[in-house]
Order: C-alpha cells, then structure tokens, then sequence
C-alpha cells in the first residue's frame, strides 16, 4: 500500500467541530484540577493519571493562536506560552540578584498550561522530556549549579520547594499545545511523546467560524466543568464498558485512549460515546 503524502492525509482529515474542541478544552481544565483517579480492575486497583491534555494542530493563519488567547481569558488561566524552556518550564535562579524564579509547572498548576507553536526542535529535547515526566506524574526533581535562598509554597496536596540548589516540585496541570506541526509524521520522538499522551484534534476554522470571529464573537466559550469530589474510583463496570469500546483498536495507544475515556466520564458524569469515539478516530492514528 502507497502511504499518503502529509498533504494528502490532511485534506482526508474529518474536521472537528469547533463546539466539541470547547467541550473537550473546558473538560481538560476540569481534569486540571482532579486529585485523585482510581480504577477497579480484574486483578486489583490501580492509580490513573489526572490530567487530559490536548495537541491541537492545523495550517498557518487558522487562528489557533487567538483560540489559545480567548481560552486563557476566558477561564482565567495564565497566558499562553510562546518560547517553553527548561527554565522557565521549571524555574531558574536570577544570574545577577540571585532570586528564584517560579516556573510555568507550579504558576499553571489545577489549571492549564497553554503552549503556542512550540519548538519541537533537537535543542527542546531536555524541555520536552521534562514536561513529559510532569504530565505524567506531576513530580520532578533537579539539581542545579546556581543557589537562591531557599523558598517552599504548598498548595493543598500540591507543593514546590527549592533547597540547596534542588528543584522537587508535586504539581497538575492539563497541558494544550497549538502547533503548526503534524503529529503522526514527524520524526521527533519527542513529539510522538506528547502527542500520543494527548488528544490529537484537527482545528480548521470553516469561513463562517472567521466570519464570526470578525463580528467580535469568540472561539471559546467557557463552562466551569469541576466536579463536586476531586477524588474518584472507577468501579469495574464502567471499567471494563470503556475498555470494549476501545478495543476495537490494535494501537498500543490503546491504554492511553481508555484513560482519556475515563477522564471524560468522570467530568461529565456519564458514558460520552460520541466523545469516545472521537478519542478513538484520533488515538488510532499511527505516529512516525
């Protein structure tokens, strides 16, 4: 079989509907500010992570940028980040007054962390890899050569603490990256990482969306979707509901996929198949 060129794959794309992209953006801050996931499996129970993040990508000029703008305003999370560097990811010790500088991991914490066109270059590697380990678990640790006085703020269950040089910071964010860059033929594994621990979603705007957006009316429309527990257990049933509707799938994503699912019942409270199916269209799709 010929493999589609890029071109060819993105004009085969099935567009998703501005509406559902606010659905799932308002559901992945929900899941920002989720403490606790677990779920009843056959053989015991086991911790699921928290977070729904979102790779949404399309073509020059398509308004992700401004999407990515009204999604902070609207729901009061910090502004997108253009330039995301180990620095100011994790935070850094001024050179000349020796202060610490907080990073974006504890500023965006039960909230959002927007990244706009992220270079997914080979200098971004130690960036990406350390926003790979927080999206995963929220932990990090690191030991720098500069010192600062020593500084801890505790939020909750949720902490960031600098001591002697070391960085350990427990924190949750959801994380949205809007990008130019195609996820499922890029040669960076890196962005074969964070795409695959994300719902990928195509954002081409029809003309009537711009028309729209010339009139004043927004992209985004918020809907404060934070359950009342922060704290969840999957019982078995739904479990394994959700596991047959993934299973269709042969991708080894497929765990990842079930995850997404179970993030989504829980915000919204009830079965989404129409959302799950969405999940799976995306997830099924072959990176590299």
């Amino acid at each position: 079989m010929v493999r589609r060129s890029i071109k060819e794959e993105l004009k085969a794309i099935n567009n998703v509907d501005k509406s559902i992209i606010t659905e799932l953006v308002n559901i992945s801050l929900a899941c920002a500010k989720l403490k606790k996931i677990d779920v009843e499996e056959e053989n015991g129970i086991f911790p699921l992570r928290t977070n729904l993040n979102l790779f949404i990508y399309g073509q020059i000029s398509s308004t992700k940028s401004t999407l990515l703008k009204q999604i902070s305003k609207s729901s009061n999370c910090k502004k997108p980040f253009t330039d995301m560097t180990y620095p100011a990811l994790i935070g850094s010790v001024d050179k000349t007054t020796r202060q610490l500088i907080v990073g974006a991991s504890w500023e965006c914490r039960n909230s959002l962390l927007l990244l706009d066109e992220f270079d997914f270059g080979k200098k971004n590697k130690d960036d990406i890899r350390a926003l790979l380990q927080l999206i995963e678990g929220g932990e990090y640790n690191k030991k720098l050569a500069s010192f600062s006085a020593p500084m801890e703020d505790i939020d909750d269950d949720l902490s960031f603490n600098f001591k002697n040089g070391e960085f350990n910071i427990n924190t949750r964010f959801s994380l949205i990256i809007a990008t130019m860059k195609y996820p499922y033929r890029s040669q960076s594994m890196e962005l074969q990482a964070l795409a695959s621990r994300s719902i990928c979603l195509p954002w081409y705007p029809t003309h009537e969306d711009i028309l729209e957006l010339s009139k004043g009316y927004s992209l985004f429309e918020f809907k404060d979707k934070t359950p009342k527990k922060l704290e969840h257990t999957i019982k078995k049933k739904d479990w394994e509901k959700i596991i047959k509707f993934v299973s269709s799938t042969k991708s080894p994503n497929l765990l990842r996929m079930a995850g997404d699912c179970v993030r989504i019942f829980i915000i919204e409270g009830k079965h989404r198949e129409d959302l799950y199916k969405l999940v799976l269209e995306q997830g099924s799709r072959s990176f590299g």
